[in-house]
Protein backbone atom coordinates (compact mmCIF):
# COMPACT_ATOMS: atom_id res chain seq x y z
CA UNK A 1 0.00 0.00 0.00
CA UNK A 2 1.56 3.71 -0.87
CA UNK A 3 1.69 6.25 1.50
CA UNK A 4 0.50 9.47 0.50
CA UNK A 5 0.10 12.92 1.89
CA UNK A 6 -2.31 15.21 0.25
CA UNK A 7 -2.65 19.48 1.84
CA UNK A 8 -5.37 21.30 1.05
CA UNK A 9 -7.68 17.94 1.32
CA UNK A 10 -10.88 19.40 2.21
CA UNK A 11 -11.88 20.60 -1.21
CA UNK A 12 -10.78 21.65 -4.60
CA UNK A 13 -7.73 20.10 -6.82
CA UNK A 14 -6.68 18.89 -3.61
CA UNK A 15 -9.63 16.88 -2.41
CA UNK A 16 -9.78 15.59 -6.15
CA UNK A 17 -6.36 14.15 -5.92
CA UNK A 18 -7.06 12.35 -2.64
CA UNK A 19 -10.38 10.77 -3.49
CA UNK A 20 -8.34 9.80 -6.92
CA UNK A 21 -5.48 7.93 -4.68
CA UNK A 22 -7.86 7.00 -2.04
CA UNK A 23 -9.21 5.11 -4.62
CA UNK A 24 -6.55 3.41 -6.29
CA UNK A 25 -6.35 1.79 -2.71
CA UNK A 26 -3.78 4.05 -1.26
CA UNK A 27 -3.48 5.27 2.58
CA UNK A 28 -4.03 9.03 2.50
CA UNK A 29 -2.93 11.22 5.12
CA UNK A 30 -5.56 14.23 4.19
CA UNK A 31 -4.39 16.80 5.65
CA UNK A 32 -7.15 20.17 5.51
CA UNK A 33 -7.52 23.23 6.67
CA UNK A 34 -9.21 24.58 9.18
CA UNK A 35 -12.66 24.55 7.31
CA UNK A 36 -12.54 21.10 7.07
CA UNK A 37 -13.04 19.57 9.87
CA UNK A 38 -15.33 16.65 9.85
CA UNK A 39 -14.94 16.48 6.12
CA UNK A 40 -15.67 12.63 4.66
CA UNK A 41 -13.96 10.77 2.67
CA UNK A 42 -15.93 7.41 2.59
CA UNK A 43 -13.01 5.28 2.77
CA UNK A 44 -11.11 3.42 5.70
CA UNK A 45 -7.42 4.44 4.07
CA UNK A 46 -8.37 8.44 4.47
CA UNK A 47 -6.77 9.90 7.53
CA UNK A 48 -7.86 13.15 7.75
CA UNK A 49 -5.84 15.91 9.70
CA UNK A 50 -6.64 19.41 10.12
CA UNK A 51 -4.18 22.02 9.94
CA UNK A 52 -3.93 25.85 10.26
CA UNK A 53 -1.01 26.29 7.54
CA UNK A 54 -0.14 29.64 8.77
CA UNK A 55 0.89 28.17 11.89
CA UNK A 56 3.97 26.41 12.55
CA UNK A 57 2.95 23.85 15.71
CA UNK A 58 0.04 23.21 13.38
CA UNK A 59 2.61 21.90 10.48
CA UNK A 60 4.40 20.15 13.20
CA UNK A 61 1.68 18.26 14.41
CA UNK A 62 0.63 17.17 11.27
CA UNK A 63 4.60 15.79 10.55
CA UNK A 64 4.13 13.87 13.45
CA UNK A 65 1.16 12.11 12.68
CA UNK A 66 2.94 10.46 9.99
CA UNK A 67 4.34 7.11 11.61
CA UNK A 68 5.45 5.43 8.53
CA UNK A 69 9.00 5.45 8.00
CA UNK A 70 8.15 6.16 3.98
CA UNK A 71 5.93 8.92 2.44
CA UNK A 72 5.75 7.39 -1.54
CA UNK A 73 3.54 10.22 -2.50
CA UNK A 74 3.47 13.88 -1.11
CA UNK A 75 1.00 16.58 -2.91
CA UNK A 76 1.56 20.03 -1.77
CA UNK A 77 -2.02 20.91 -3.04
CA UNK A 78 -2.79 23.62 0.09
CA UNK A 79 -3.62 27.51 -1.63
CA UNK A 80 -4.99 30.82 -0.68
CA UNK A 81 -5.03 33.76 -2.83
CA UNK A 82 -6.40 37.34 -2.40
CA UNK A 83 -6.84 39.54 -5.07
CA UNK A 84 -6.60 43.58 -6.08
CA UNK A 85 -4.21 45.83 -7.39
CA UNK A 86 -0.79 45.87 -5.28
CA UNK A 87 -1.24 49.15 -4.05
CA UNK A 88 -4.63 48.02 -2.67
CA UNK A 89 -3.49 44.72 -1.11
CA UNK A 90 -3.70 44.27 2.81
CA UNK A 91 -0.39 43.41 4.44
CA UNK A 92 -2.18 40.41 6.86
CA UNK A 93 -3.70 38.64 3.34
CA UNK A 94 -0.14 38.71 1.48
CA UNK A 95 1.53 37.33 4.86
CA UNK A 96 -1.14 34.53 5.12
CA UNK A 97 -0.28 33.62 1.41
CA UNK A 98 3.10 34.01 2.00
CA UNK A 99 2.35 31.37 4.82
CA UNK A 100 0.05 28.97 3.18
CA UNK A 101 1.69 28.60 -0.11
CA UNK A 102 5.53 28.82 0.42
CA UNK A 103 6.16 28.47 3.85
CA UNK A 104 3.85 25.37 4.67
CA UNK A 105 5.00 23.35 1.57
CA UNK A 106 8.58 24.29 2.01
CA UNK A 107 8.23 23.29 5.54
CA UNK A 108 6.36 19.78 5.08
CA UNK A 109 8.34 18.98 1.97
CA UNK A 110 11.60 19.36 3.93
CA UNK A 111 10.46 17.49 7.05
CA UNK A 112 9.20 14.41 4.74
CA UNK A 113 12.05 14.33 2.37
CA UNK A 114 14.07 11.22 4.09
CA UNK A 115 10.72 9.37 3.98
CA UNK A 116 10.15 10.56 0.46
CA UNK A 117 13.76 9.30 -0.63
CA UNK A 118 13.23 6.42 1.02
CA UNK A 119 10.57 5.51 -1.45
CA UNK A 120 12.15 6.82 -4.56
CA UNK A 121 8.85 8.65 -4.33
CA UNK A 122 6.82 11.74 -5.78
CA UNK A 123 6.76 15.26 -5.00
CA UNK A 124 3.67 17.11 -6.58
CA UNK A 125 3.45 20.70 -6.02
CA UNK A 126 -0.28 22.19 -7.05
CA UNK A 127 1.03 25.56 -8.63
CA UNK A 128 -0.64 27.84 -10.89
CA UNK A 129 -0.08 29.60 -14.51
CA UNK A 130 0.55 32.75 -12.52
CA UNK A 131 4.62 31.37 -11.70
CA UNK A 132 5.31 30.86 -14.98
CA UNK A 133 5.33 33.11 -18.29
CA UNK A 134 1.91 34.71 -17.42
CA UNK A 135 1.33 38.22 -15.78
CA UNK A 136 -1.23 38.08 -13.23
CA UNK A 137 -2.65 41.82 -12.77
CA UNK A 138 -4.88 41.90 -9.57
CA UNK A 139 -3.44 38.97 -8.48
CA UNK A 140 1.06 39.72 -8.31
CA UNK A 141 1.10 38.73 -4.93
CA UNK A 142 -0.62 35.56 -5.40
CA UNK A 143 1.77 35.16 -8.22
CA UNK A 144 4.81 35.21 -6.35
CA UNK A 145 3.84 33.02 -4.24
CA UNK A 146 3.43 30.51 -6.49
CA UNK A 147 6.84 31.53 -8.57
CA UNK A 148 8.09 30.81 -5.40
CA UNK A 149 6.43 27.24 -5.01
CA UNK A 150 7.64 26.55 -8.85
CA UNK A 151 11.19 27.33 -8.23
CA UNK A 152 11.39 25.07 -5.40
CA UNK A 153 10.24 22.42 -7.30
CA UNK A 154 12.71 22.91 -9.98
CA UNK A 155 15.53 23.15 -7.37
CA UNK A 156 14.49 20.30 -5.30
CA UNK A 157 14.15 18.12 -8.31
CA UNK A 158 18.00 18.96 -8.96
CA UNK A 159 18.80 17.92 -5.31
CA UNK A 160 16.86 15.13 -5.21
CA UNK A 161 16.43 13.00 -8.77
CA UNK A 162 19.70 11.14 -7.87
CA UNK A 163 17.87 9.24 -5.01
CA UNK A 164 15.08 8.74 -7.54
CA UNK A 165 13.18 11.02 -6.45
CA UNK A 166 10.46 12.97 -9.00
CA UNK A 167 9.19 16.47 -8.45
CA UNK A 168 6.33 17.98 -10.19
CA UNK A 169 5.08 21.00 -10.63
CA UNK A 170 1.27 21.15 -11.65
CA UNK A 171 0.60 24.81 -13.02
CA UNK A 172 -3.34 25.08 -13.23
CA UNK A 173 -5.21 28.34 -14.83
CA UNK A 174 -8.67 29.18 -13.85
CA UNK A 175 -10.21 26.22 -12.24
CA UNK A 176 -13.77 25.73 -10.72
CA UNK A 177 -12.83 25.92 -7.09
CA UNK A 178 -13.23 27.81 -4.52
CA UNK A 179 -9.78 29.33 -4.68
CA UNK A 180 -11.71 32.39 -6.29
CA UNK A 181 -13.96 33.11 -3.27
CA UNK A 182 -11.62 36.28 -2.38
CA UNK A 183 -11.35 37.79 -6.05
CA UNK A 184 -13.92 40.53 -7.42
CA UNK A 185 -14.84 38.14 -10.47
CA UNK A 186 -16.05 34.71 -11.29
CA UNK A 187 -16.56 32.17 -14.44
CA UNK A 188 -18.98 32.36 -16.59
CA UNK A 189 -20.48 28.84 -16.36
CA UNK A 190 -19.11 28.08 -19.78
CA UNK A 191 -17.68 24.21 -19.72
CA UNK A 192 -14.70 24.98 -21.85
CA UNK A 193 -14.22 28.62 -19.87
CA UNK A 194 -12.72 26.85 -16.86
CA UNK A 195 -10.81 24.03 -15.86
CA UNK A 196 -12.22 21.18 -13.48
CA UNK A 197 -10.50 19.78 -9.76
CA UNK A 198 -11.21 16.50 -11.82
CA UNK A 199 -8.62 17.58 -14.75
CA UNK A 200 -6.01 18.40 -12.88
CA UNK A 201 -6.27 14.86 -10.61
CA UNK A 202 -6.46 13.34 -14.11
CA UNK A 203 -3.28 14.23 -14.82
CA UNK A 204 -1.81 13.78 -11.37
CA UNK A 205 -2.57 10.50 -11.89
CA UNK A 206 -1.05 10.38 -15.22
CA UNK A 207 2.15 11.49 -14.43
CA UNK A 208 2.03 9.08 -11.09
CA UNK A 209 1.93 6.77 -13.96
CA UNK A 210 4.51 7.46 -16.00
CA UNK A 211 7.62 4.69 -16.53
CA UNK A 212 10.20 4.35 -13.93
CA UNK A 213 13.29 6.49 -15.46
CA UNK A 214 11.38 9.04 -16.46
CA UNK A 215 9.68 12.24 -14.93
CA UNK A 216 7.23 15.12 -15.96
CA UNK A 217 8.69 18.06 -14.55
CA UNK A 218 6.25 20.41 -15.30
CA UNK A 219 2.64 20.61 -16.24
CA UNK A 220 0.21 23.87 -17.77
CA UNK A 221 -3.23 23.15 -17.79
CA UNK A 222 -5.36 25.82 -19.61
CA UNK A 223 -9.23 26.17 -20.76
CA UNK A 224 -10.20 26.41 -23.98
CA UNK A 225 -11.65 30.00 -23.36
CA UNK A 226 -10.75 32.41 -21.68
CA UNK A 227 -14.09 33.61 -20.30
CA UNK A 228 -14.75 35.67 -16.76
CA UNK A 229 -16.95 38.57 -15.57
CA UNK A 230 -16.71 40.67 -12.63
CA UNK A 231 -18.71 39.58 -9.93
CA UNK A 232 -22.10 41.45 -9.08
CA UNK A 233 -21.73 43.40 -6.08
CA UNK A 234 -24.99 43.64 -4.97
Amino acid sequence: MKICVVTGANSGIGRAVALRLLGEGCKVYCVCGPSGKGVDFGCANAEVLTCDFRKREDIMKVLGAVKEDRVDILVNGAGLAFYGLSECMDPGNISDMVDVNVKAPLMITSALMQKIRKAEGTVINISSVTAGNFASPHGAAYGATKAALTSFGRSLFEEERKHGVRVINIHPDLTDTDLYRNADFTVTGEPDSTLFAEDVADFAEAVLGAREGMCVTEITLRPQKNRIVKKDKT
